[in-house]
């Protein structure tokens, strides 16, 4: 017997309802789970009592059975004759830990077939400044967006007609609904008046690169200034397919925001000495993720300080590195301290990691006013740079973690099409989020650009949302 249970739910036991029969104690009985319906584990569990129930249609006897909670989409039930033959229901108990469950409101928000017809990045970054949990309804959240298909989508074939790839692009959401009428995708135009990407290298360093762009990262909105800390790019064409680029160094983009939104043609960019080489050997990078732990930002414990989370690359993939500084300082890198493992120090080349395995993207939100036993979330992709298809989770005790082994949260179902796909980059969207929640996404791309022309929904991101059980 399988069962499906639609989403991922902590479980901490089961009972079978079969006839009274002497054997249901004894029988042998196994019990496996998974997240993807594939790869099965053994659940430890064991026989807790066997209680007769009378009077009850169909079900005269009731095993139960219990042991340390798991976390799964998928059971799987077998136990043999002749018990197995009566069994007439099966009921699981849930358990404390994390259910996540498919968002499909936010998913279809940017299932599109005209304009912007699909994305990968969705870094979420609220105007306002606050990213408590809750907090967008009366506000406007700027999406940022990495490599985007712009064009038209047979709405019946789902096949793109004469799309545009541009690098960049932006969304303004009006309010913290999913609401296709309050949503405006934005890009800009060429003299020519075709698609061209939002923000375009303009610094020293990439005017050396031929065929240089940006991949944008985080952003955060500090004052009445939007900063972002996006990829110089450059094309390689013997990379694999779907891989054909290398970065050449990480630069600023900064705009004033004022009560119409971010002024994109304002933005100010200059190069930084945050991609280098650490003392350990790695190469290093920073602005993958945000998180500002300030008044300004609503968090319960404000320290006054934004952490700035990069990444050091490896041998078996990156991993997670940080800085700080404070809010009011943030624009002078003189100012900015990195974590070496046991104190704060100015030599950014003393950085360590603080997580062993990270996605190249990701996101830290504090969440001590939210959960309990888990003061810092940690929301990732795991598995071999964020190309695997669990969506994770670490939780800590402070920005620096400690972060313990990763929860595993969900399994993403999209590679299971075939057609080249793959999943990466999960993240959390707190201030998108309900209190108490976590709402997520990943992204969903293909290898083939065959498969991108005849599949328009594939490459668009898709959302989950994480809640504690207790």
């Amino acid at each position: 017997m399988i069962f499906d249970f639609g989403a991922a739910y902590p479980v901490g036991g089961m009972r079978i309802f079969g006839e009274n029969d002497s054997q249901a104690e004894t029988c042998p009985l196994k019990v496996e789970y998974a997240l993807d319906g594939k790869h099965w584990a053994v659940a430890e569990w064991v026989p807790e009592c066997a209680d007769l129930e009378s009077g009850m249609d169909r079900r005269h006897s009731v095993w139960t059975v219990r042991g340390g909670s798991l976390h799964a989409r998928y059971m799987k039930v077998t136990c043999e004759a002749p018990f197995a033959a009566t069994v007439s229901e099966v009921q699981f108990l849930a358990a404390s830990g994390f259910g996540v469950e498919p968002c499909e409101e936010w998913t279809n928000l940017f299932h599109r077939s005209c304009g912007w017809s699909g994305a990968d990045g969705i870094y979420s970054i609220p105007l306002h400044a606050c990213e408590r949990n809750g907090t967008a309804n009366n506000a406007r959240t700027l999406f940022l967006f990495g490599d985007t298909f712009i064009g038209e989508v047979d709405k019946t074939s789902d096949r793109r007609i004469s799309p545009v790839i541009i690098n960049n692009t932006a969304a303004v959401l009006d309010g913290g609904k999913p609401r296709p009428e309050a949503v405006q995708f934005v890009w800009r135009r060429d003299d020519e008046g075709n698609p061209a990407s939002l923000f375009v290298p303009a610094t020293p360093k990439a005017s050396q690169i031929e065929g240089a762009y940006y991949w944008l990262q985080d952003g955060i909105v500090v004052g009445n200034m939007f900063y972002c800390f996006p990829m110089i790019i450059g094309p390689n064409p013997d990379g694999p397919e779907g891989f054909q680029f290398a970065v050449h160094g990480i630069a600023r983009v900064s705009a004033p925001v004022d009560e119409d939104g971010l002024r994109y043609d304002e933005n100010i960019q200059a190069d930084t000495d945050l991609y280098y080489e650490a003392a350990n050997g790695r190469t290093t990078y920073f602005g993958a993720a945000f998180m500002a732990l300030t008044e300004s930002a609503g968090t319960a414990n404000p320290d006054g300080h934004i952490y700035i989370y990069g990444l050091q690359n490896g041998a078996s993939g990156p991993a997670m590195v940080v800085a700080r500084v404070p809010e009011a300082r943030f624009a002078d890198f003189a100012a900015w301290r990195f974590w070496n493992g046991a104190e704060w120090t100015a030599e950014k080349e003393q950085v360590v990691p603080i997580a062993d395995e990270i996605s190249c993207e990701f996101s830290v939100t504090p969440m001590s006013d939210q959960w309990e036993g888990a003061a810092y979330a940690v929301v990732f992709q795991e598995a071999g740079a964020g190309l695997g298809n669990r969506l994770s989770m670490y939780v800590g005790a402070s920005p620096v973690g400690p972060f313990a082994d990763p929860i595993r949260l969900y399994a993403c179902a999209e590679p299971d099409e075939g057609k080249g796909i793959y999943v990466y980059n999960a993240k959390a969207h707190p201030h998108l989020s309900r209190p108490g929640e976590l709402l997520a996404s990943y992204n969903v791309n293909t290898t083939s650009m065959d498969m991108h022309m005849q599949h328009a929904g594939i490459y668009r991101p898709r959302f989950v949302n994480i809640r504690q059980i207790r």
